[in-house]
C-alpha cells in the first residue's frame, strides 16, 4: 500500500508543472498573434502604374486623383514649370523631409511614396503617385489609403500640404457646362461639379 501511495503521489507531483508549462505555453502562443497582429500592415496594393499615356487606375474607396472625375475624389492636377529632373528631385525632397514619406519606386516620369500614420482607427498606410505627363508641365497623381479605409481627408490635405510646399500652381479646369442658350455657348454659361 505504501507503494501505491508513493507511485499516486509522484504522478500528482508532476500534474502541477505539466499545467503551469501548457498555460505558459497558451500564453505565449496569445502574445505571439497579438504581437503579430499589432505589427500588421495590409499588403502592398496592385497599384497599377499608369499606362503608357500616364492614365491612373480609378478611384476606389478613400481616395483622390487628379484624373478621376468624380467630385468626391477629384482634384485639380498640378503645373511644375520647370525641368523634368529638377521637378522630380524637388518633389522627392519634400515627400521624404516635409511630409515623412518613404519613396519606394521612381523612374523618368513616375514616383511613388508611401506614408506611415497613426489615426482614430489605429496605424494606416497610404500611397501616393505622381506621373509627369511627357512634353507638358503637368503633374498628375492619385493617392489612396490601403485597405479601402477611410482616411478623413488625409491624403487630400497632405497633397495639398506637398503642392503648397513646392510652390506650385493647380491646373484650372472648367467642368460641366450648363449653357444659358441650349443650343450655342455664350457669356452666361456656368460651370460647376459633375453631376453624378
Amino acid at each position: 500500500a505504501v507503494h501505491f501511495l508513493v507511485a499516486d503521489h509522484a504522478r500528482h507531483a508532476r500534474w502541477p508543472h505539466s499545467l503551469a508549462m501548457l498555460i505558459l505555453a497558451r500564453r505565449a502562443a496569445v502574445s505571439a498573434c497579438l504581437l503579430a497582429a499589432a505589427h500588421w500592415r495590409p499588403p502592398l496594393p496592385a497599384l497599377a502604374r499608369p499606362d503608357k499615356d500616364g492614365i491612373f487606375s480609378d478611384c476606389s474607396g478613400s481616395c483622390v486623383s487628379s484624373q478621376d472625375d468624380r467630385p468626391a475624389v477629384w482634384d485639380n492636377p498640378w503645373v511644375a514649370e520647370q525641368a523634368l529632373p529638377s521637378a522630380m528631385e524637388r518633389l522627392r525632397r519634400v515627400i521624404e523631409l516635409k511630409l515623412q514619406g518613404k519613396v519606394v519606386e521612381q523612374d523618368e516620369r513616375y514616383l511613388r511614396a508611401e506614408f506611415a500614420s497613426r489615426g482614430p482607427l489605429g496605424d494606416a498606410v497610404d500611397d501616393a503617385e505622381f506621373f509627369f505627363t511627357p512634353d507638358d508641365v503637368l503633374v498628375q497623381f492619385r493617392a489612396a489609403r490601403r485597405g479601402d479605409a477611410p482616411d478623413f481627408g488625409a491624403n487630400r490635405k497632405r497633397l495639398e500640404r506637398a503642392r503648397i510646399a513646392l510652390g506650385w500652381e493647380k491646373v484650372e479646369v472648367l467642368r460641366n457646362r450648363r449653357r444659358a442658350l441650349v443650343v450655342v455657348e455664350s457669356p452666361f454659361d456656368s460651370f460647376g461639379p459633375a453631376t453624378y
